[in-house]
Formats: structure tokens, C-alpha cells, sequence
């Protein structure tokens, strides 16, 4: 039986803070609602671009105008609306980032802005090989903070126009002008819930630090921790009523300016071959002050690990509400509520509480093309270019390296496939990249099929034909491997070591290159002058003795690979 189709909207609830006199005489007409639930975008009978508002009191629905610079039709986006504070402002935005329509992905960022109803682009697309932000993708799990954070983790980032890991395993942070990542720990996920959190012994920030705001927030821990009357009580939770004041600052970190909730999400897809699924009471929580994620041990009735859960929240009284989603166990829907409280700060971490691996079709992808492009195809060139001398030693290894450099680039393809990339979204730049890269490899045993004999018709082209794509696809073939390392959004580790790897050996071959050029111009001058320029161009004198010295027939041609090397 087909799987229900899952439809992800951005939505959010917007109070109106402003009063209803004013509202209607300044817009000559109805007051505004004071409570609206917005839902905006989605996917239903199509991938759609509106935004609508459902005034609670009513129950009246009314669409929203598109005003400004609406995102275009999407759905799977990250977004939602910041928390007020008990007592506070409310927010008049909601924030929409990333997402999906028929045919692409998205990474822009908008929000709507809800006083003057009209959308507002903030933050434009991310490069796919940019590793300073969030790389285009859908169904994200997101959360907004009470301090107008948009949290966003995780995602999949593979298709439409694009290529990376589904699910993604990566958190950014976005502050309203840019994107800053935090570590990666959690498993990864799609279609999971985030929700701030709020923690009365969240300490505030140095700048913002006072004695009073100090005595404060830590008063407010011990009578929540105790369930003082007017408090919700047991559970670490700081309810309504305080009649003192706090700093802006600390108040903020109090309620949903820390600590945001990673709750559920499908763990695995087409692309995944092994993921360490995460325990039913594991809470991952991440810390927005270290952007280090905290993984922490839930006690009660802990529900079953679920994908796509509806969350809510309310930061004063800290409660989170779980709903309904599809049973990691079973796969079975389910209508069953739980409710969570408790303070990140007084919960106890995780035992054992190492954090979550996997391994993709991806990654297995770039291991093979980093073996065949970064290592075995450029060593074929070099030990050609540059040991002749070592006859019939270097044609050997060269005749090595090349074909087993191709042979793991057809099984590197391969295996991307098979991890559910399109081969209609093989055109974007690593894609084409890559196919035209594989594909001049794969000309030069073609060549050496159709090789003419030295003195033949033809032969001067061919041997311009042998070495231009040669050198073509080696080049491309190094590229490509550095796009892939930004691509795939790994840890800096990865594309640092691979780039300090490319750059070493493009020193070494300037190095090798001068050498070279030296020994031949200080044998210019002899009697072999001209021979020695014509065996710098053309090696089938050494491929001839190479292919006597190994049993070919003098004369013979190759029927495989060529036996020269022309990417000189």
C-alpha cells in the first residue's frame, strides 16, 4: 500500500498586541483579530506560495496579501513565529527559510511581516559549495527563539538542482543577518520537531550579568525545583506570576533564549546505509551560547522514538506538548499526546551518551571518487610525466593506476544512484562536472583502440586528441573532488585536509615540472637534441620497448588502455 502523502506547512500563532481602536481606525475598517493561527505555503493538490490567517475567536479564515517579495511556491520550509515572553512584546513576523518545490530547492530566507502584511526577503540563496551556511533543502526540523533565532537542523538536501546528504545531520542558527553552524551530533533527520525550551537556572550573559538578575534567576530555580504555590511545580519549570522584573537579557535566556529541543524525525532514507538509531529516552537539546548540543536522559512515561511529531510549546509555564507522528518501530500512525517538562539545566545527561553516527551512499561516493580522482588517476599522469626513465616499471604502474582510478569512478557512480539521486539532476555543476570528467577518462582506451601507428595519417591528432582530454579530465577530475567535500557540508576537517592534500602535490609537481624542463634544456645542446624534444611529446618509442619487454608483439597495437602515457 502506498504511503500517505505528508504535507508540511510553516505556521505559527501571532497575538495582536495592538488594540482593536486603533487597528480599525487607522485601516477605516474591521479591527484586527487579537488571536490568529497563520499557516503559510505547504503542499496540498499543489506546491503552494500563500499565507493565511485563522482568526480564533471567529474561527474565520482570511488569506493574507502577498505583498512585498514572497518566496516563490514551496513546501518542507523551516520557519515559524518567536515565543513571547510572559508579559512581553509580541512578535510580528514569521520566519520561512529553505524548502521545496516540484522541481527545486531552496535556501532563501523571508519573513512576513505581520503589521504591515507584506513579505520581506532577508537573507538570499546559498551557494551549494558555500560552507559558511545552510546548503539548499526541505522537510527541516526548525524552531524560532524567543530572542527571533530561526534554529534549523538537519533536512534533505539531495535533488532538485542540488546534490547532499538525506537526511542531513547539520544545525545553523540564523540571527537575522546570518547563518552560524553548530556542532554536529545528534542522529541525522527529516521531518523532525524543535521547540525552544525554557530554563529558569539558565544563567544570563556577562554583559547582561547583575546581582539582582543573578539573585533572580537562581530564586526562580530553587521555587520551581521545590513547587512553590504559584509555580509549575516538580519538573524544573518556572510558571507565570512572578511579580518581579528581569533584565531583558536574562529574561530572554530564561524563556526559549538557550536551549532549543530536537524531538524525533525519520532517521534514515534512500541514501542511508547504517545510522545508530537514537534511544527513546535520549533528549537532544542544543545549547545555543556554546552551539555544542547537550544529550540528555527523559524519565516518566517516555513516548516511542516517532517521525514527523506535531510539537508545542509554552515558554511560560515550559511545557512542550508531543503529538501523534509515525512509530519508528511499527510504522504505524499514531494520535497519542505526551507532555514534556523539566529544566535542560538541572536534567540529567545522557549515559553513555556518545552521539549518533551514519554512514551514506554519499559518503561511500566521495570514497571512491576521492581514491580514483584525488589519488590513482593523478598518480597515473605523474609517474608517466615524470619516471620514464624507470622502463617498463612506470608504464606498469601508469597502466595500474589508470584503470583502476576508472573502474572505481563507474562503481563511485553507481553507488550515487543507487542512493537515490535522479539522473535528471545529474545536470547541476558537480553532476555534469563529474559525468564529463568520467567520460574523458573512459575515451583514452578508446584511443588506444584507434591508435595509428607512428608515421600513419592521423597519428599527430591523436596524440593531440589523447592528451588534451587526458589532461582535461584529471584537472576536472581534481575540481570535482574539491566541490564534493563542500558539497556533501562534512565537518571542516574533511575539505581542509583534502585541499592541504591538493595543495601539496601541486607543489610537488611545479617542483617536478622545473626539474624536468632543466634536464631538458641541459641536453638541448647534444647531438639527440631534436629526438629528446620528440620523445618529450610522443612516448610510443618507450611504449613499444614496454610492450616487447611484457610479450606484446612489435608493431602490435594496444587493445586496451594506451600504452604510452600522453598526459605529459
Amino acid at each position: 500500500m502506498a504511503a500517505a502523502p505528508r504535507h508540511t506547512f510553516v505556521y505559527g500563532l501571532y497575538v495582536n498586541a495592538s488594540s482593536n481602536s486603533s487597528s480599525s481606525s487607522a485601516s477605516g475598517g474591521a479591527a484586527r483579530p487579537l488571536r490568529v493561527l497563520l499557516v503559510a505555503t505547504g503542499q496540498g493538490s499543489a506546491v503552494f506560495a500563500d499565507i493565511w490567517a485563522l482568526d480564533l475567536d471567529s474561527a474565520t479564515w482570511r488569506q493574507l496579501p502577498q505583498a512585498g517579495d514572497p518566496p516563490d511556491t514551496v513546501y518542507g520550509s523551516a520557519g515559524g513565529i518567536a515565543p513571547s515572553l510572559p508579559g512581553g512584546p509580541h512578535s510580528t513576523r514569521l520566519w520561512l527559510s529553505h524548502g521545496f518545490s516540484s522541481k527545486r530547492r531552496y535556501s532563501t530566507t523571508h519573513y512576513y511581516d505581520l503589521q504591515a502584511e507584506r513579505w520581506v526577503l532577508v537573507h538570499g540563496s546559498i551557494n551549494s559549495y558555500d560552507p559558511t551556511g545552510p546548503h539548499a533543502r526541505c522537510i527541516v526540523s526548525s524552531t524560532v527563539t524567543s530572542d527571533e533565532r530561526l534554529i534549523l537542523y538537519g533536512g534533505c538536501a539531495q535533488n532538485g538542482g542540488t546534490g547532499g546528504p538525506c537526511p542531513a545531520r547539520d544545525a545553523w542558527a540564523f540571527d537575522g543577518a546570518s547563518w552560524q553552524q553548530a556542532s554536529t551530533c545528534p542522529t541525522p533527520r527529516t521531518r523532525g520537531a524543535m521547540v525552544p525550551l525554557t530554563s529558569p537556572l539558565a544563567s544570563p550573559p556577562a554583559s547582561a550579568t547583575s546581582p539582582a538578575a543573578t539573585d533572580m534567576a537562581t530564586s526562580a530555580g530553587q521555587q520551581a525545583m521545590m513547587g512553590v504555590p504559584g509555580k509549575a511545580g516538580g519538573g524544573g519549570i518556572m510558571g507565570p506570576g512572578s511579580s518581579e522584573e528581569l533584565n531583558t537579557s536574562a529574561e530572554l535566556r530564561m524563556y526559549g533564549g538557550r536551549y532549543v529541543l530536537l524531538y524525533g524525525g525519520y532517521e534514515r532514507d534512500k541514501q542511508t546505509i547504517t545510522v545508530s538509531a537514537a534511544p527513546d529516552d535520549q533528549l537532544s537539546v542544543l545549547d545555543l551560547d556554546s552551539r555544542e548540543w547537550l544529550l540528555l536522559r527523559a524519565s516518566g512515561e517516555v513516548p516511542a522514538f516517532r517521525g514527523q511529531p506535531a510539537a508545542a510549546h509554552d515558554v511560560a509555564t515550559g511545557r512542550v506538548w508531543v503529538f501523534g507522528g509515525q512509530l519508528r518501530s511499527s510504522g504505524a500512525l499514531t494520535n497519542d499526546l505526551y507532555e514534556l517538562q523539566g529544566d535542560p539545566e538541572a536534567t540529567p545527561p545522557y549515559p553513555d551518551g556518545s552521539c549518533g553516527s551514519t554512514f551514506l551512499y554519499p559518503h561511500l561516493h566521495g570514497i571512491f571518487m576521492g581514491l580514483a580522482w584525488g589519488i590513482l588517476l593523478q598518480a597515473g599522469w605523474f609517474i608517466a610525466r615524470y619516471f620514464k626513465r624507470h622502463d617498463p616499471t612506470w608504464f606498469n604502474l601508469h597502466r595500474a593506476c589508470q584503470v583502476s582510478g576508472l573502474v572505481l569512478s563507474i562503481v563511485g557512480l553507481a553507488v550515487v544512484l543507487a542512493g537515490g539521486v535522479k539522473s535528471s539532476n545529474l545536470g547541476f555543476s558537480h553532476g555534469a562536472i563529474g559525468l564529463t570528467a568520467l567520460g574523458l577518462g573512459l575515451l583514452q582506451p578508446l584511443n588506444a583502440f584507434f591508435r595509428p601507428h607512428k608515421g600513419e595519417r592521423w597519428r599527430v591528432q591523436w596524440e593531440w586528441l589523447h592528451l588534451t582530454s587526458g589532461r582535461c579530465a584529471v584537472v576536472l577530475g581534481a575540481a570535482n573532488v574539491s566541490l564534493g567535500t563542500f558539497l556533501v557540508q562534512g565537518p571542516y576537517a574533511v575539505w581542509i585536509s583534502w585541499h592541504v592534500i591538493l595543495g601539496v602535490f601541486i607543489i610537488v609537481v611545479i617542483v617536478m615540472e622545473m626539474r624536468h624542463q632543466r634536464d631538458l634544456r641541459r641536453k638541448a645542446g647534444g647531438p639527440d637534441a631534436a629526438a629528446l624534444a620528440a620523445k618529450d611529446m610522443d612516448t610510443s618509442g618507450d611504449s613499444a620497448e614496454a610492450g616487447i619487454s611484457s610479450g606484446t608483439q612489435p608493431g602490435g597495437k594496444a587493445s586496451v588502455v594506451p600504452e604510452p602515457s600522453k598526459l605529459e
